[in-house]
């Protein structure tokens, strides 16, 4: 059964230097991931930026950042394609499209970039490459409930879930009046090693609770959620 609705295939057909490794539609929301492989100067001119978004990448001095970021921007433009890509950032730091045609979530580890986007409500989207070192950090992001619930031979697998369906959530809410351990609550689920599949979700505010489906993907040795 795929959980993450139906492949499109031949895409991005028209941009062949570009090799994405998937586009999935899940929901009402639309999902792609990249590998990047291109040198940062190829990636550029694909993207023909402003003046203000050319600024901006020319602050980054390490070349890796400069790739993840064309990245995430090239992947939004073909996604989107006719519609404009244009992104900007509010006071906390979260991306926009000018145009406000969707709602958009971005996200890049290693040499990998990952977009959603939505018409109508709000969406977010992690990406992380799963590594044993999330065992040393995993009481600082699990409540006490997500740790119970866990045990102790928790994999890292099933943790970079939660860490990425936290971060997913953080991004999707927009603004930093979430505490990430204890008002973002993911429920027990039976984890799906080396495929993909769902989990459900809480976020709790001073205005009230919302209950979230999440989607995880395995990718080689990376972790993909996606909320909304």
């Amino acid at each position: 059964m795929n959980l993450w609705g139906k492949v499109t295939s031949g895409y991005f057909e028209k941009s062949r230097t570009m090799p994405v490794i998937n586009l999935f539609d899940i929901n009402e929301s639309r999902v792609g991931i990249w590998h990047i492989t291109e040198p940062a100067n190829q990636l550029l001119s694909q993207l023909e930026p402003g003046k203000g978004e050319l600024d901006l990448y020319r602050e980054f001095s390490n070349d890796r950042r400069k790739r993840q970021w064309l990245g995430y921007h090239l992947l939004l433009k073909y996604m989107l394609s006719p519609l404009a890509a244009d992104l900007i950032y509010d006071i906390y730091g979260k991306p926009f499209l000018k145009s406000g045609s969707h709602h958009i979530s971005v996200s890049h580890a290693g040499d990998y970039a990952a977009a959603i986007c939505n018409r109508h409500f709000s969406v977010g989207v992690d990406i992380e490459k799963i590594s044993e070192r999330i065992q040393r950090v995993k009481d600082r992001f699990l409540n006490n409930a997500e740790l119970e619930q866990l045990g102790t031979c928790a994999g890292s697998g099933i943790l970079h879930v939660y860490w990425c369906g936290k971060e997913a959530l953080y991004k999707l809410n927009g603004e930093p009046d979430v505490d990430f351990k204890n008002d973002i609550h993911i429920n027990a689920f039976d984890y799906l090693c080396d495929t993909n599949g769902t989990c459900s979700a809480k976020l709790t505010k001073a205005s009230g609770s919302k209950k979230f489906t999440l989607h995880y993907r395995k990718l080689d040795d990376y972790m993909l959620v996606v909320a909304g």
